[in-house]
């Protein structure tokens, strides 16, 4: 059988304000670039992955001809 955790009451605070900027998903980066490389117009990619495979797959596009640029670094 499972252990049975605790249970925790978690009491909401009065008033929460902000902004959160969560990193961006790698395999969400990754089929935005390959999918708006094939497709006709220009498209914008917000909170593009830093990891490396990601930054791999644009250099992989630009050699097949994609037209890659970044921006606001």
């Amino acid at each position: 059988m499972a252990k049975q955790g605790k249970i925790r009451v978690i009491k909401p605070c009065r008033r929460l304000e902000g902004e959160v900027t969560p990193p961006g998903d790698k395999s969400i980066s990754h089929r935005a670039v390959i999918l708006n490389s094939i497709a006709s117009g220009e498209a914008e990619i917000g909170n593009f992955s830093s990891g490396k495979d990601c930054w791999s797959t644009v250099s992989c596009l630009r050699a097949l001809g994609a037209q890659i640029r970044r921006s606001g670094t």
